[in-house]
């Protein structure tokens, strides 16, 4: 799970220094998706979106959770802040689900935008 922790980080860090699309060429799976508050994104998508966004001022992951399962799947949940020219005040609970392939893979991801609403 360190690996696919690692990955996360350097999804943030790829946004930070404008290099997001290029890191999804790399971790995507082929049938890839991204559920945002606008809709879903495929691959194709999301190759293309991260051309036009300004790159992340700070990011800080928070509050991580993650669960092994199986032996080739593991769900990371996080709390992401982060701010840029875009997007200034960026909360977000972020849910990822990568696969074993050759290493890890992205399959999916879901940004819940925290909107003070509590259960």
């Amino acid at each position: 799970m360190d690996q696919a922790w690692a990955m996360e980080e350097e999804f943030w860090e790829a946004g930070a220094s404008g290099r997001t699309a290029e890191f999804y060429a790399k971790v995507l799976t082929t049938d890839a998706f991204v559920v945002v508050p606008s809709g879903v994104l495929l691959r194709d998508d999301l190759l293309h979106m991260w051309h036009e966004r300004a790159p992340w001022d700070r990011y800080e992951l928070s509050d991580r959770h993650d669960q092994l399962v199986n032996g080739e799947t593991v769900l990371l949940s996080y709390r992401i802040v982060a701010s840029s020219a875009d997007t200034p005040d960026y909360r977000a609970r972020v849910s990822s689900l990568y696969t074993w392939i050759t290493g890890w893979a992205l399959v999916f991801r879901q940004h819940t935008p925290e909107t003070g609403v509590t259960f």
